[in-house]
């Protein structure tokens, strides 16, 4: 079995590079009812990805898999006794052995107004059920959208539908509690145009399935707001915590990537943390941080601290490509990003942040980033 800190390193590298799918196996594997494909081709959160767990059958990775790229060394290969193996092409020897998170048997099934249950939930990692609320945001509508973003490229395809309904929801989390794919419950949306930027479509919704399931961890997902009182009403909603993304710490790339975004200000986004902590209470609180666009070092790690110091969990990943954009992201560096997940976690100690009590979403979750693992490995846990 390998020891946490191999593990760190072959899932920090696995998260830059990811996996090519070597087409000699892909209907071998098929055939044995095993589904790879190169994963979500929008939506929002990190795309294209499938989950594998480590043989310490804790830690997840959420893959980027990808066909006959260039950029990347590795190449999943054989599977045996349950696990895959990963195959590095530049040491010629088997980088890593990951078994397949098996997707829940529910997303065949359909809700009782008849969409099926995959395009209103899926299970991200093990154990996270996690839907966009409303798929639609309105800095695509305005030509402002974030690059790296999918959100609308999943309606387009006809993955999901535009906006659910809490009855829709509930019948989805009954179904994934019976195949025990359920313990917390993620909820994120696309930004609206109203003052609120999407918060009143979460309250009744959270109070909803409250109702039905009060101790149900529940995480949303939202952009700063200049009235404080929509995060107030979020809480009092029933939501347990939430995620309030900054995305990019560098302002003069954030203008760039996010140009739409970009005009909710640094100083906005504090005082909503600031906020939220106080309500939320300590370590419910976290924000999206990707990197991989060539920031400025020392900007980055001033703003880190700044964002670590108040009490808020970094959730950093590397930022990934989205299928057939134009938008081309230059392959993250694994040793930058480990040397950025060891300063972050010596941050979050110095400054009594824990991600590991964290309630809901995808800091618990946390497939798409090692911040977890380097935390438990400095902590001794």
């Amino acid at each position: 079995m390998l020891k946490l800190k191999e593990i760190i390193g072959k899932k920090t590298e696995l998260l830059c590079k990811g996996v090519n799918l070597d087409d000699r196996f892909i209907e071998t594997y098929r055939s044995e009812g095993i589904p790879f494909e190169e994963g979500r081709k929008g939506g929002a959160g990190p795309l294209g990805g499938q989950y594998f767990e480590f043989d310490d059958n804790k830690t997840i990775v959420n893959v980027p898999l990808w066909h006959n790229s260039k950029e990347t060394n590795f190449v999943l290969k054989n599977e045996k006794d349950g696990y895959f193996e990963i195959f590095d092409k530049s040491k010629n020897s088997i980088f890593a052995n990951l078994k397949l998170v098996p997707y829940p048997n529910y997303y065949n099934r359909s809700t009782t107004d008849g969409i099926l249950m995959k395009k209103i939930a899926l299970v991200h990692g093990i154990e996270c059920l996690a839907t966009t609320i409303y798929q639609r945001c309105c800095y695509w509508e305005n030509g402002s959208k974030c690059q790296f973003c999918g959100i609308e490229l999943s309606l387009a395809r006809g993955d999901t539908i535009e906006e659910k309904t809490s009855k829709q929801l509930i019948e989805v989390i009954n179904a994934a509690k019976s195949e025990r794919k359920f313990k917390h419950l993620l909820l994120t949306t696309g930004t609206t145009s109203s003052i609120d930027k999407g918060a009143l479509k979460y309250t009744d919704m959270v109070k909803e399935i409250k109702k039905e399931f009060p101790d149900i961890p529940i995480h949303i997902q939202i952009e700063a707001v200049e009235n404080l009182k929509y995060i107030d009403m979020l809480k009092e909603a029933g939501t347990d915590t939430i995620g309030i993304h900054i995305e990019i710490l560098d302002d003069s790339i954030r203008k760039v990537i996010c140009p739409g975004k970009s005009r909710t200000s640094y100083e906005v986004y504090e005082k909503n943390w600031i906020h939220a902590l106080e309500i939320f209470g300590k370590n419910q609180v976290d924000s999206f941080i990707l990197t991989g666009f060539g920031e400025s070092t020392e900007e980055f790690s001033n703003k880190l601290e700044k964002i670590v110091k108040l009490g808020v969990i970094p959730f950093i990943t590397p930022v990934r490509p989205i299928p057939q954009s134009k938008f081309k992201v230059p392959i993250c560096n694994p040793l930058m990003l480990l040397t950025i997940f060891e300063h972050t976690v010596k941050l979050m100690k110095k400054f009594n942040v824990n991600p590991l009590k964290n309630k809901a979403g995808c800091v618990r979750c946390g497939a798409c980033s090692a911040i977890t693992e380097a935390y438990r490995l400095i902590s001794g846990n």
